[in-house]
């Protein structure tokens, strides 16, 4: 049963020869019939040496706790407990969280656990050690159990680097979330690139046919030329060159616009104040008297000329920041409040509009800053091309399935649209924006449901299909690696707190995510990306890791 704990861990573990559940046993049961049989005869009967027996009795009577805790802790119910405490405060504060393993070591003892269990980091490293290597044995025995039975994919994979410092290539699935590659290495390069993912992929039955990322040379050509696959371009890079071009010098110009106009405003009040005090003198100086009127109509002319440069600077950060969303928003296959079809004509004019607009309104900005739009704006024609290659991947898939001219109609007109727009309105964040579009995918996928439809004569059997078809196609097109930049974020949380992320830690959090983290519908990635059930990660440890090891050094009873 219990077979993941190292040889030291074991020794400690009564001389590797009883295990604690026995001993517990043992012990209750003489407990029970000592009033009838004696420790020699209990010891022979039982094949135990009387000394052990001895030994037993002698650490549970010497422990230092309350009685109802050793008689709760030192019987099989127990112990069962604990060792199904230890697991799950490891899994989810160690491996599902960033805890380190002094947390957990110090929860321990806050538990008044001590007498029970090592709660010392030394030997909490050890347990979290055997749990990381169960953790990648069962991801091993899972992914090849299933991958035999996989059906034929054909996938998308998100990819990105982090660094902690070391380079840490990240490869995802993104309609199942299940995380093909996390591994460091010592560069970036395609080729790099080349190797880590073949491995990762070797025994799925699966063919990566796009990638989704920014702009890198060494993921551009690992895509293009290692896997042959299509690149698509991550629309959040696009608008995040844009902003770092434009944001920073956009609010300085607001900023230096605002107190140009406050100091024209001071001036125009100051030259009024001189007047009235002139004016309102019981005698008039000698001379001429100064032209104050002509000094508060240019001081005036002075602040209007101010105003109205502090809202061409507004206007045009107002301009820069609605079409930098704006190419967020018009970067779809399908039209998100009409679900009508924009192909790579319509998504080329839309987003071409966006960055003349963006362009004329930071015409006095510096070439710097021109510069990183200038660098979002090449992107334009990969994001054209990104539709074009949607497109054209749903004829394919539907010449595969050899769908009539009749349902690819229903397909192109509602069950693709329907469907894409549904997953629109679920990363929508904008509330009503969400509701519209949501609404309107409901009314595209209600036609097949509708009595009075042109497509009521099919049956549920067909509909299934059809409704499977699109849901397919509706998720060849990916627009954003935000699953990976997720992900990177969680990595450094791990790596912040405990400062080192080992090969081994790092392998067991990816099986972790793959195989533990469960969506609101309760399934696993895994499950997601396999197609089929897997055996549960946690009641698998139980089942295979050692019971928490007794305290070295047992507490002594107060006086």
């Amino acid at each position: 049963m219990k077979t993941l704990y190292n040889e030291q861990d074991q020794a400690s573990s009564e001389n590797n020869q009883w295990q604690r559940d026995e001993v517990a046993s043992n012990v209750i049961d003489y407990e029970n019939a000592k009033e009838k049989i004696s420790q020699r005869e209990y010891a022979k009967t039982n094949s135990i040496p009387r000394t052990t027996l001895q030994h037993w009795l002698y650490r549970k009577e010497s422990l230092y706790a309350l009685r109802a805790e050793i008689e709760f802790f030192e019987s099989p119910v127990g112990l069962a407990f604990l060792h199904r405490m230890v697991v799950a405060a490891h899994m989810e504060f160690g491996e599902n969280s960033p805890a380190s393993l002094h947390n957990i070591s110090r929860f321990f003892k806050l538990c008044n656990l001590d007498p029970f269990i090592g709660t010392s980091y030394s030997t909490q490293c050890r347990f979290g050690k055997s749990m990381d290597n169960g953790i990648i044995q069962f991801g091993e025995l899972e992914k090849k159990r299933l991958s035999e039975n996989m059906p034929k994919k054909k996938i998308t994979l998100c990819e990105d680097e982090t660094f902690h410092p070391e380079t840490c290539m990240v490869a995802i699935e993104p309609r199942s979330n299940f995380i093909i590659l996390e591994k460091y290495v010592e560069d970036r390069k395609s080729k790099t690139w080349n190797k880590v993912v073949d491995e990762a992929i070797e025994g799925m039955n699966v063919e990566v046919n796009q990638v989704t990322s920014d702009e890198a040379r060494g993921i551009t050509n690992h895509t293009t030329k290692g896997l042959q696959a299509h690149h698509s371009p991550d629309c959040f890079h696009v608008s995040q060159e844009i902003s770092k071009g434009t944001s920073g010098a956009l609010a300085s110009t607001v900023k230096k616009a605002e107190k140009e106009l406050d100091n024209a405003t001071k001036e125009t009040e100051k030259q009024i104040c001189l007047k009235d005090q002139y004016d309102n003198q019981p005698k008039r100086p000698r001379g001429r008297r100064p032209h104050f009127e002509k000094r508060i109509e240019s001081a005036n002319a002075h602040q209007k000329e101010k105003s109205s440069e502090l809202e061409t600077a507004k206007d045009n950060q107002k301009i820069v920041h609605n079409n930098r969303r704006e190419i967020g928003r018009c970067y779809h296959p399908y039209d998100p409040e009409s679900g009508e079809k924009q192909d790579a004509q319509v998504i080329s004019g839309l987003l071409e509009s966006c960055f003349e607009n963006i362009n004329n309104a930071i015409t006095g900005l510096s070439d710097r800053c021109k510069k990183r739009v200038d660098k979002a704006h090449r992107v334009v024609k990969d994001m054209v091309a990104n539709v074009a290659f949607f497109f054209l991947m749903i004829e394919v898939y539907m010449d595969n399935l050899g769908i009539s001219s009749r349902d690819r109609e229903l397909l192109h007109d509602y069950l693709i649209p329907g469907f894409y727009l549904k997953e629109v309105a679920r990363k929508e964040k904008d509330k009503v924006r969400k509701i519209a579009i949501y609404s309107k995918s409901q009314e595209l996928l209600s036609i097949v449901s509708n009595n009075d439809s042109p497509y009521s004569d099919y049956s549920i059997e067909k509909i299934e299909m059809l409704e499977k078809a699109a849901e397919d196609c509706a998720y060849i097109f990916q627009r954003s690696s935000s699953c990976v930049e997720g992900r990177n974020a969680q990595l450094s949380l791990h790596h912040h707190g405990i400062h080192k992320l080992s090969d081994r830690h790092l392998k067991a959090l990816t099986i972790v995510h793959n195989f533990y983290i469960r969506n609101r519908d309760g399934t696993t990635p895994a499950e997601r990306f396999f197609e089929a059930k897997h055996n549960d990660l946690f009641e698998w440890l139980l089942d295979n890791l050692d019971y928490p090891v007794r305290p070295r050094k047992r507490l002594a009873k107060a006086a």
